[in-house]
């Protein structure tokens, strides 16, 4: 399954985001890459990315995805050697665009998670896109006050209970906490609680932004958001 959101810069971004569990029987830890100068639309887009991965076909490569900023239109792959890769995307690309190539070890996957992973800000946002379509399609009045609910988790009650102190001076309302006993790791003490405005992206940024250093400073995990549908009463 591949995500498709605008980061934090500005750039837009694809990435396989069940990589490297994929990869789990291979020690795929060179990190191959070309960067392309591209002004083209969506379609030369996808043209390019079909021209790379035919003629990456015979070398034992991972696609992991693409980010375009500023210009550039930078591929990602993952693999155990380098070797036939500069010759693979030159085929693919010359003598029409101009481009680099290049590749260095990434044991820890650091560019996968660190670059082309969504962050918690940038997850929020493509949540808050995908649940604002739904509620748009159902015929939701998305400009009427809703309650919005938001869900954390933490290691501990200590951690939670100051988050809670935090966000009620910021006008955040507790809404009721709950431990997760079949929790596969520690953050087993949950949150909920609420706001109460309209449903748009920016506003639930605006929001976010208030609780997500607070979140971090208590070693906290945001885990979304939710609302009701609330429709126009027509008198």
């Amino acid at each position: 399954m591949s995500l498709f959101y605008s980061n934090e810069e500005g750039g837009r971004v694809c990435v396989n985001d069940f990589y490297p569990e994929e990869n789990i029987y291979e020690s795929k830890e060179i990190l191959l890459y070309t960067f392309i100068k591209f002004d083209g639309d969506d379609e030369e887009l996808l043209i390019i990315e079909q021209k790379l991965l035919d003629s990456l076909k015979k070398l034992n490569v991972d696609y992991v995805g693409w980010q375009l900023n500023e210009g550039w239109l930078e591929f990602y792959f993952y693999a155990e050697i380098a070797k036939g890769f500069e010759n693979a995307v030159n085929e693919a690309l010359k003598p029409q665009y101009q481009f680099e190539t290049g590749n260095r070890k990434d044991k820890k996957y650091e560019t996968y998670y660190k670059m082309l992973m969504p962050n918690t800000q940038e997850y929020h946002n493509i949540q808050s896109e995908e649940i604002i379509n739904d509620l748009e399609e159902a015929g939701d009045n998305l400009s009427l006050e809703h309650r919005i609910e938001y869900h954390v988790m933490f290691m501990t009650s200590s951690q939670r209970k100051r988050f809670i102190s935090s966000i009620e001076e910021d006008g955040f309302s507790f809404l009721n906490d709950f431990l997760d006993e079949k929790a596969e790791d520690d953050y087993v003490y949950g949150l909920v609680f609420t706001k109460l405005s309209a449903v748009n992206v920016e506003l639930l940024n605006e929001q976010t932004k208030m609780f997500f250093p607070i979140i971090e400073r208590e070693h906290g995990r945001y885990e979304g958001w939710g609302t009701d549908f609330v429709e126009e009463v027509k008198e």
